[in-house]
């Protein structure tokens, strides 16, 4: 009477097969017990790397503890975003996180894995291999040869080769992004998913701000020598939400801040009260994140894109934008009010300020001794540096780690984002993939801005972006080729009809 369901048999993978995931078992395990071993015996508690240390101390097995509770949520939120989402909405969740939790390790890791899990999915079960790859990917593998060419120059080729190896796979996401992100619909989730990421991490921010008042101490993921802000009216702890320095924790914030106000801009008939009301709640919630990061290449890259949404949204207004900003900066110099916001600002902690000016001018040595190859990434911190800090100005990072080869390379990567970015908004059919074009290209000036004050140069929301762009890119052209088949298509029927 009552049928009865079928049991699932479990996968038979073969004798080689289950050898091989034997093996690759053993392999995890040992690694796990080496892991804990050396946790017991040296103590992986360094204060920098484990805010948990301020609250518990030297606790035994500290690190291990703090990973295995990581790796039981992780666990859980995998398992739960399996069984109701699929493959690429897990894949642009793990996207969005990537560009604003740095912290977090093997995001980029195991989003490669998934695009690639997808990859041969769609392989063996449709026999679909259409992968369409955006024009960043050339510039990216420049980028990467580029940056091999360290390994010519430094010392210690495997330390060098080890740091490579936490940059590679996010360096490496425009490749694969276009697999996932392939229509205009998924684009707009991941902006959604990034909106919702930015907002968790203002969420750690405010635990951060509420724990560094209670304690008297400051707590944050910003090494010892960034974590402070030192001013007239005091010292206030730089907070990071899920980045790793503030400064990167503002570029974030303040990127993904002006593609909400551009969202908060559009038209009516392109977004509904309620989300517009919504979206400038987040604007003014990132407004707070950004100034409480106490970064001001944050301020400064934010305020001047901010002033510029303006002109790129009501292009029409501009002489009336442009006259009201003539009227404010007349009434701001005459009063004394711009000179003195100006002193303000360049006061404040005016120390990190001046060591900047002495570290770019030893990359413009190292880059004249070291023309054609540079010292190799990282190599300015132990070439006649004392203060052995990286460079903070993109180019000048470029010029003396990579010398004229780094150049080439990433004067194509920049020419190519450029004229992707201009074909988008230039043919675009959709009106609504042109307005997400353009607020992305807007958006992208926050990082040129800050990379001149900064260590933007190897960040994963750089490269994280740099592959939405080229996805951008992509659903364009596939869609052009889609129109363009549709009309087409009547002129090849009355040929076939003209023929029989």
């Amino acid at each position: 009477m009552f049928a009865v369901a079928p049991t699932k048999e479990p996968a038979d993978y073969g004798r080689v097969g289950t050898a091989i995931f034997a093996f690759v078992c053993v392999l995890v395990g040992a690694g796990m017990g080496w892991y804990v071993y050396q946790d017991g015996l040296a103590g992986f508690r360094d204060d920098t790397e484990n805010p948990l240390v301020i609250f518990v101390g030297n606790l035994p097995y500290l690190s291990t503890i703090s990973l295995s509770f990581l790796l039981i949520i992780f666990s859980l939120v995998l398992v739960a975003v399996w069984r109701t989402w699929s493959i690429d909405k897990m894949v642009m969740i793990f996207c969005a996180f990537l560009m604003v939790a740095d912290v977090v390790p093997a995001l980029s890791s195991v989003m490669a894995l998934l695009i690639i899990f997808k990859l041969f999915q769609r392989v063996l079960r449709s026999g679909d291999v259409h992968w369409p790859l955006s024009p960043v990917v050339f510039p990216i593998i420049l980028v990467l040869i580029a940056y091999f060419t360290t390994y010519l120059q430094v010392d210690k080729p495997m330390s060098a080769y080890a740091q490579f190896l936490t940059r590679g796979p996010y360096i490496v996401l425009g490749i694969f992004l276009p697999l996932v992100i392939n229509s205009r619909q998924r684009l707009e989730s991941l902006i959604d998913f990034m909106i919702i990421a930015v907002i968790v991490s203002l969420g750690v921010e405010l635990l951060q701000g509420i724990a560094t008042s209670a304690t008297g101490m400051i707590i944050s993921f910003a090494p010892p020598e960034s974590s402070k802000f030192d001013t007239p009216y005091g010292t206030f702890g730089r907070l990071t939400g899920l980045m790793s320095h503030p400064n990167r924790h503002s570029n974030v914030c303040s990127t993904i801040g002006v593609i909400v106000l551009w969202m908060i801009a559009r038209p009516k008939s392109m977004i509904t009260p309620q989300r517009r009301a919504m979206l400038i709640v987040v604007f003014l919630m990132l407004c707070v994140g950004i100034l409480f990061s106490w970064s001001r290449s944050g301020w400064l890259s934010f305020g001047l894109v901010v002033m510029m949404v303006p002109f790129f949204r009501w292009p029409h207004l501009s002489p009336l934008f442009i006259a009201a900003g003539g009227v404010i900066a007349f009434a701001g110099l005459s009063t004394g009010v711009i000179q003195a916001a100006f002193e303000v600002v360049r006061d404040l902690n005016r120390s990190s300020s001046d060591f900047r000016w002495h570290i770019d001018h030893i990359a413009l040595q190292a880059f004249f001794e070291h023309p054609w190859l540079g010292l190799g990434v990282g190599g300015e911190k132990d070439y006649f540096n004392a203060y052995e800090l990286g460079i903070h100005n993109a180019a000048l990072q470029v010029f003396a780690g990579m010398g004229i080869v780094g150049v080439l390379a990433f004067t194509s990567l920049v020419g190519t984002v450029i004229w992707m970015i201009y074909s988008t908004i230039t043919t675009a059919l959709d009106p609504r993939l042109r307005d997400i074009a353009i607020a992305m290209g807007v958006a992208s000036i926050v990082t040129v801005i800050q990379g001149l004050f900064g260590e933007m140069i190897w960040l994963k929301f750089l490269w994280a972006y740099i592959g939405v762009l080229g996805c951008l890119y992509v659903i364009n052209k596939e869609d052009l080729a889609r129109r363009r088949s549709l009309v087409e298509l009547p002129e090849s029927t009355k040929a076939v009809s003209a023929s029989s």
